[in-house]
This record gives structure tokens, sequence and C-alpha cells, in this order.
């Protein structure tokens, strides 16, 4: 069996501690190995909100493994961030380098940061100058990364910059800023990433099923290079949950277990309850459940009147009623192949 991790990718506003509690326990033969967070951007007044400390606290994240994502490009709001969570007990944290959002961008964050590639060499020098992260039992940094901005050959300058620190793991999204989610990923870059890098690479992007993550192995394998240390799953893994386990299935020479209709209606419910009971007004649940369903209507066949109907719904009983209705009448697809076919948008 290749020894590769298998992550859970940070997705603002779905993935949060709530999710991440529920799939745990409920995807219990198959956890990811880590569930990254959603980013929190700390700032000299406020070094971590409470609503992010919550979410990140031990005692609502029991039996996972949780690395918290950091967004900031000015060291010392990062290290305030950083020094916040070294004092709740973690030891690793990542870096956002990647995500494009217009308004996270705008503000030079993210993906955005990648365009100074001089200002994030002075970053990283003051980050690992700190305390924090120049002791060896001190706290470690991963970052999780684009190719650039604009142009993947942006990337020649960004890599050398990663491999002058003691980064524990490059996690790369092979795609720029302006590609946002569109078109096929560069492969070739994340080739030469991985032929390149003194760090421990992570392969994330486009990986909705378990051939995705074979195609991506056999792909190392024929330019001879060694294997990804690991694999993080994002949009592909909410819509299937089952992914991670059947990637891991796959890893281990073991059948890969189809994603049933019963388990994801379970899944559904639980989140639903976990909303209805969490959440304040009805139009808060709502959204959650709309949200949700944007990445699984895609595994039921003749489901477009009920995509329908579930987006106009405007009570949660309503969605709820019209929910399962699908769960009960929808073909299900169960093909673990599938999945890569309704690549989702976000």
């Amino acid at each position: 069996m290749l020894q590769v991790r298998l992550y859970f990718a940070p997705l603002e506003g779905v993935t949060d501690v709530h999710f991440r509690g529920i799939h745990a326990r409920l995807f219990s033969d198959s956890p990811a190995d880590a569930y990254f967070a959603p980013f929190f951007s700390p700032t000299a007044d406020t070094p971590m909100a409470e609503r992010d400390r919550r979410g990140l606290s031990r005692e609502n994240n029991i039996g996972q493994a949780v690395i918290p994502q950091i967004m900031a490009n000015k060291p010392e709001a990062f290290l305030l961030g950083a020094r916040a969570l070294s004092e709740m007990g973690y030891t690793e944290v990542n870096l956002n380098l990647g995500c494009p959002s217009g308004t996270v961008v705008s503000k030079n964050r993210g993906a955005g940061f990648l365009s100074d590639p001089d200002g994030m060499d002075r970053f990283f020098d003051a980050v690992f100058s700190d305390p924090l992260f120049s002791g060896g039992d001190g706290m470690h940094l991963s970052v999780k990364t684009r190719l650039g901005m604009f142009d993947p050959r942006e990337f020649y300058d960004i890599l050398p910059i990663y491999n002058r620190y003691p980064i524990t793991e490059v996690i790369l999204h092979p795609r720029v800023r302006r590609e946002l989610y569109r078109g096929d990923v560069h492969t070739d870059m994340l080739l030469y990433t991985a032929s390149n890098s003194v760090h421990p690479v992570c392969v994330n992007g486009d990986l909705f099923t378990v051939n995705d993550v074979r195609c991506t192995l056999k792909a190392f394998s024929d330019n001879g290079i060694i294997a990804p240390a690991s694999f993080m799953f994002g949009r592909g893994a909410v819509s299937n949950p089952q992914l991670i386990g059947q990637a891991r299935a796959m890893l281990m020479g073991k059948e890969v277990p189809p994603l049933s209709r019963d388990r994801l209606y379970a899944f559904f419910l639980a989140l639903y309850h976990d909303a209805k009971n969490r959440l304040s007004g009805e139009r808060h649940v709502l959204f959650r459940l709309k949200e949700l369903f944007a990445y699984w209507i895609v595994l039921f066949d003749e489901a477009d009147s009920y995509r329908r109907r579930l987006r106009k719904a405007e009570t949660a009983a309503e969605f709820l009623s019209c929910a399962e209705e699908l769960f009960a009448l929808c073909p299900f697809c169960e093909d673990p192949g599938f999945f890569g076919n309704a690549k989702m948008n976000g």
C-alpha cells in the first residue's frame, strides 16, 4: 500500500466544525487523515474571532485531526493568529495562498499574495525567524497555493521561495487565480513541482473520483516521479462524502465501496437536524440546505424538476419534504466513476 495521506479541504461556509464532526462520525470507517479548517483572518485587535475559536476548540473537534488555516499577508498578523492556535494546543497551521475570491485577492491575500514574490519572501523570513516557528518543538507551517495570478509560469519564481524555508508541505491546486475552478488543471506544472520541491507535495484540485487519483498516480509513475505525499479532496468529497474512503480502499488494493443512497440520506438528515437545532431563523437553515444540495443534486438522475423545487423552496419544511421525495423516487448513481462527470462550481 502506498503511504499517502488523504485530506479534507477547507471550503468556506461548508466544511465548518459541524460538518466536519458529522462527517467524521458517520464515515468513521474511512476518516480523513486531517480536516483542514476554513481560514480565519487575524488582526492586531482580534487575533481570533470568537466564532473561529469555538470552531477550532478541541472539545468541539473530538474524533478529528484538524489543521487550522490562516489568511494573512502580514507576518505580524499571521503570528498573532498562530500564537493563539499554539495556546489552544495546535502544532501545525496552514497558510492560505490559494483562495481566488475577488474580495480576498483585492486585499492582496490568498492567491492575490502570489503576485508579490518579494513580499512573500519577506513574509516567510519574518515568520520563520520568530521563536514560535524557528524552534524544533514549535509550530509547523504548510502552504495551500495556486500557481500564480495569471500565468502558470509564475510558479517558477514562487516555488524557489517555498524551497528556501522549512515548510512542512506544499498543497498545490495547479491552476492560476484567473482560472478559478474552470478548465483543466496544469498537470505539467504539478509534475514540475513534485520534481523540484524540496518539501512533500500534496495534490489538490479536480479530484472527484477514485479514477482521478489513479490517473494522477499514473502520471507521476510514467514520468519517473515518486508518488505525492498526500491528496486533498474538496468539492469532490462534499459531493461524494465517501470519496476519501473510496480512495483509501483503492490505495490498499481493496474493492472500492460505492456511496449508497441510504448513507447519503443519513448524512443529509444529520446535517439538517444540526442546522435546525443550531441556527436561528428559517432563512439560515434553508440557506444551509440549499448550499449542500448544490453538491448532491448531481448524484440523482432525472432530477431537474426537483432541482427547481429545491431552489424555489421558501421554508425548511418545504425543502425537507421535497428532498425526502427526491431520495425516495429518483434514480441514484452509486458508481464511483460517475462523479467526475459532474464537476461542481465554486
